[in-house]
C-alpha cells in the first residue's frame, strides 16, 4: 500500500505525532506527553505540531493541550493502515535541523523622512550545517514608527544555499524619536502550506531630525535561526 498523498506532504516528525495519537486512549493530549513519547526535541516537535495545526489535523484544547479534528482522526486511521502494510524496514523520511546566523545591518541612527537601506542576510554556514538544496525563505522586515505605518511590512523572497546571502530593504523613519525594526524569517516547504516561522529578532534605533546629529555608522546584529531540512 502506498502512503496517501496528504500524509506524504507531512514531515516525518508530524507522522510520529499522529502515531502517538493512534495509541493514546484519551481525547486530549499534553505536549509534554507527545514529546516524551515521540522522543523529538522541542524544535522539531514545534515545527511538526504547527504543521498539523495549520493542516487542520490538530486543534488546541487548552494550554499546551491538543486533540484530533475529524480530519486528524482520518489521518491517524490512514497512517495506521499504511503502517500495517509497509515493509518492516521502511523508515519515514529523515530530517535534521540546520542553524544559520541571521544578520541585520543598520545605521546607528536614522534621519527623519530620509530613505535608508537596511541589510538582512545570513553568514556562511558552519561545518556540518550544509543543505543539498537551497532553502526557500521569506524574509520580512517590519518597521514600527515608520513614515509609512499603513504598510509596515516589507517582504522579500530568498533562496539560501551554503553561502552568504543578503537582501536590501529601504525604509524611512517617521517623526518619532525611535524606530523598532523586526526581522522575521519564514521557511516555505511547499506552496500548499503556510510559511513556518523559523526565527527572527528586533532592534531599536534612535531617530533624529537634524542631519548633523545622525550617526550613519553601521552596526550589525545577529541571531541564530534554525531550519528543518528533509533528507
Amino acid at each position: 500500500m502506498e502512503m496517501p498523498f496528504h500524509l506524504k506532504t507531512l514531515p516525518a516528525e508530524a507522522l510520529e505525532i499522529l502515531r502517538f495519537f493512534a495509541g493514546h486512549n484519551e481525547a486530549v493530549a499534553q505536549t509534554s506527553a507527545m514529546i516524551d513519547s515521540t522522543g523529538l526535541n522541542e524544535r522539531r516537535f514545534g515545527v511538526a505540531l504547527r504543521r498539523l495545526v495549520t493542516k487542520g489535523y490538530l486543534i488546541m484544547d487548552g494550554y499546551q493541550s491538543y486533540r484530533l479534528s475529524d480530519n486528524g482522526r482520518r489521518a491517524v486511521e490512514d497512517l495506521a493502515a499504511y503502517d500495517e502494510t509497509a515493509p518492516e524496514d521502511t523508515e519515514s523520511a529523515d530530517s535534521r535541523i540546520v542553524t544559520r546566523r541571521l544578520v541585520l545591518v543598520t545605521p546607528r541612527a536614522l534621519l527623519t523622512g530620509q530613505p535608508t537601506n537596511i541589510y538582512a542576510g545570513f553568514e556562511d554556514r558552519e561545518d556540518g550545517e550544509y543543505v543539498e538544496e537551497p532553502l526557500n525563505l521569506l524574509v520580512r522586515l517590519q518597521v514600527v514608527n515608520s513614515a509609512d505605518d499603513i504598510n509596515p511590512n516589507k517582504d522579500s523572497a530568498m533562496l539560501l544555499d551554503n553561502k552568504t546571502a543578503r537582501q536590501v530593504f529601504e525604509i524611512s523613519a517617521g517623526t518619532y524619536t525611535k524606530v523598532r525594526l523586526r526581522c522575521f524569517v519564514y521557511q516555505i516547504e511547499n506552496e500548499e502550506d503556510p510559511p513556518m516561522m523559523a526565527g527572527g529578532m528586533y532592534v531599536d534605533l534612535n531617530v533624529v531630525a537634524e542631519p548633523e546629529n545622525a550617526d550613519r555608522g553601521l552596526t550589525a546584529y545577529g541571531v541564530d535561526v534554525q531550519f528543518l531540512v528533509r533528507e
